[in-house]
């Protein structure tokens, strides 16, 4: 009786299997080469204008007088902390912090320092005081339609609360009288009141929210001993009240 032997096949055994390690090389060589090409050939322009607009953000445009370690410790407070809304529950400090970054935000650097004279608050509200050299021609209480979109940018900032506003003009103490106005009350009182006609027109604003007075040139914030001095005090406050039972008007 013939016994059947099982015949035992060898097992072919691939010779190409390094092809597998030689792909995955190759496809990660030229990805670095892609890569290598790619930073070779940065937009110097676009860099510096990314950069500035870093520096702008994080605030290291040589503004303040603390020391770098604190500017660090500030700009990187300010990065995580987004604009966020308006803080409703918070007291004038809050609120300056909010207008103050809302601004920063929404103007360009040059815009901001040529239309925002100052931005500080006191116990009862936060003031945003825009130069009016830069809103109307002088002895004008006409807007100039270059000022409009900074105007706006500040309008938008209103929007997001319904706290009261006091628009306050202020002039400095050179003499006018006209035919359209007798003295610097008249002007500064038209000025004022072109803001917030501006305001609840073209930006639909509660007008039970304003009051619009001026004080003419008898609340100077520097000396009138100079044209820059003059300058400073020829301005328009808008003044956002945090407490109402602070203000009697």
């Amino acid at each position: 009786m013939a016994i059947k032997r099982n015949k035992r096949h060898e097992e072919h055994e691939s010779h190409e299997r390094w092809l597998v390690s030689y792909a995955d090389f190759i496809t990660l060589l030229f990805a670095f080469f892609v890569v290598l090409y790619a930073t070779s050939n940065v937009n110097i322009e676009k860099q510096k204008t990314f950069e500035e607009s870093i520096k702008v953000e994080l605030k290291f445009s040589g503004r303040g007088s603390g020391s770098e370690g604190n500017s660090l410790d500030q700009a990187m407070a300010e990065l995580i902390m987004p604009i966020g809304n308006f803080p409703r529950a918070g007291g004038p400090k809050e609120v300056a912090d909010y207008v103050e970054r809302s601004l920063d935000k929404s103007m360009e650097g040059d815009q901001k320092k040529k239309a925002i004279q100052d931005i500080y608050h006191d116990g009862v509200g936060v003031r945003i005081a825009l130069a009016a050299s830069t809103f109307f021609n002088p002895g004008s209480a006409k807007l100039k339609f270059s000022s409009l979109k900074s105007l706006d940018k500040v309008a938008e900032v209103l929007k997001s609360h319904d706290r009261r506003v006091i628009v306050e003009g202020h002039t400095d103490n050179v003499p006018i009288s006209d035919q359209l106005f007798a003295s610097n009350w008249e002007l500064a009182g038209n000025r004022a009141s072109a803001v917030v006609r501006y305001l609840v027109k073209y930006h639909d604003l509660n007008p039970k929210r304003f009051i619009s007075i001026s004080y003419g040139d008898q609340k100077p914030i520097v000396p009138n001993d100079s044209t820059e001095h003059r300058a400073m005090n020829r301005r328009i406050e808008l003044f956002i009240i945090t407490d109402d039972k602070k203000v009697e008007i």
